[in-house]
């Protein structure tokens, strides 16, 4: 019988040591995944002209299982899920487990205008998130994720009869801003939750434009321009959120949350170098190039709400509102390159052994309608569907989480482009009780 106990105790200590072992493997994974981060999420994960303005596409800052249920998060509070939307919802987790999600996203890219049609594919990783207790009802979690992407080229042909020439510009760019963040919550008398996200932004969108200039319409004598445009930027950003539950039944719950995000001006440098160039490639003049940080760049102050309807275990089902003050924010010290945007996102999840999720959401652009001319984007509406599924794994406490996304782009401006997309997400939400103290018979 001692033989037995002992084999059992070295089986249990051999167990223990294994989920040690993994648990540091992904620790260390997180680590790298964080330094490789910049790299996969700034040129992977767009190729729409539209990005050519401001700072580009805004990033979804969802969780990939948030965005089977169309993206909703301010009102959403589980303890199997990350909720990034929403900084009081960090408090749900459970007091003796450590979460890890990293997300993976795929698309592919339909773009159509009155003459021309094409295809883009992109790929990249989304974000990472750790989260774990501090104490019982504080919670704290720290996480990687993009603020906006950048990436597109495409030609513009100019016939300047004025100066009887024909200008054939090549515009492209490429970068973004990315998010290193840390949040803090908790809660209070049972009900209500207050949390706090602390950010660090970063990040490098680049414009460049290549023209030529002839005199004939060939390129044969054409001279060539190049510039080039970086806007660097760092700063802190901040978000404060709360979650108010009130209970209905003894199975069921609603949930209220709220997100406000004060206005953020960053710590901008920018750089232009623009260099002219003959057809035979030498330099013409003197290039120039010059740094400045006088010009004042904004983030907007934005307000958010959430409501959900969670009955344990069965279903859930929510909507959000988001409200962006982007027309009050400096770019190139104006306030008139931006409107505000609002965004509605609606979504639920039924579980049954698995976890169906769907939503939709509505959405349009920060970006104004300059004017009419072909070569100029303009503002749009976006219009989106998803749904999603999470499959649980041995344990019943990690998941293998996929969104299945569909949007529509639409332009405010009839000649402009339309752009279709189909998204597919994956992520892996690793839930463990690394604080449960084990005890050996």
């Amino acid at each position: 019988m001692k033989i037995m106990k002992g084999m059992k105790k070295m089986k249990e200590m051999e167990g223990m040591k294994k989920m040690e072992m993994f648990g540091m493997k992904i620790l260390f994974f997180s680590f790298f995944s964080f330094l490789s981060f910049p790299s996969f999420s700034q040129s992977n994960n767009t190729n729409s002209p539209y990005t050519r303005y401001g700072y580009g596409q805004l990033a979804d800052q969802s969780s990939i299982s948030q965005r089977g249920m169309g993206g909703i998060g301010y009102g959403l509070r589980n303890s199997q899920l990350i909720n990034p939307l929403n900084p009081a919802s960090y408090s749900a987790v459970d007091s003796m487990t450590f979460m890890f999600d990293l997300g993976l996203k795929g698309q592919v890219g339909w773009f159509e205008d009155n003459l021309n049609k094409a295809t883009k594919y992109n790929a990249g990783l989304e974000y990472v998130a750790l989260q774990f207790p501090l104490a019982k009802g504080l919670g704290m979690g720290i996480g990687f994720e993009p603020l906006s992407y950048v990436g597109y080229q495409y030609l513009d042909t100019t016939n300047m009869e004025m100066f009887n020439e024909i200008a054939f510009s090549n515009y492209s760019g490429k970068g973004g801003f990315n998010k290193l963040y840390g949040t803090l919550s908790y809660r209070l008398l049972d009900r209500l939750s207050l949390g706090v996200n602390v950010g660090y932004l970063f990040g490098d969108v680049i414009h460049s434009c290549s023209a030529s200039f002839n005199s004939t319409g060939s390129l044969t004598n054409a001279y060539r321009t190049y510039k080039n445009d970086t806007i660097r930027s760092n700063n802190l950003t901040y978000e404060f959120g709360l979650q108010y539950i009130q209970p209905v039944s003894k199975n069921a719950e609603i949930i209220i949350g709220a997100v406000y995000t004060p206005k953020t001006r960053l710590g901008a440098t920018v750089n232009t170098a623009v260099v002219s160039v003959t057809s035979a490639g030498q330099i013409t003049g003197e290039p120039n190039y010059w740094s400045s940080n006088d010009s004042v760049f904004q983030l907007p102050e934005t307000y958010a709400l959430g409501i959900s309807y969670h009955k344990f275990n069965k279903w859930t089902v929510g909507a959000d509102f988001q409200y962006q003050r982007w027309a009050d924010a400096k770019y190139y010290d104006k306030t008139d390159e931006f409107s505000n945007r609002m965004k509605i996102n609606v979504g639920a999840e039924f579980v049954h052994k698995l976890r169906y999720r769907a939503g939709a959401y509505y959405t349009d652009s920060y970006v104004k309608n300059i004017n009419n001319a072909s070569h100029i984007p303009g503002g749009y509406k976006e219009y989106g569907a998803s749904l999603g599924l999470g499959i649980p794994m041995v344990d019943k406490r990690s998941f293998i989480n996929m969104a299945f996304e569909y949007s529509l782009i639409r332009p405010d401006v009839k000649t402009m482009i339309d752009e279709q997309y189909f998204k597919f997400s994956v992520s892996y939400t690793f839930n463990e009780l690394w604080f449960f103290k084990r005890k050996l018979q």
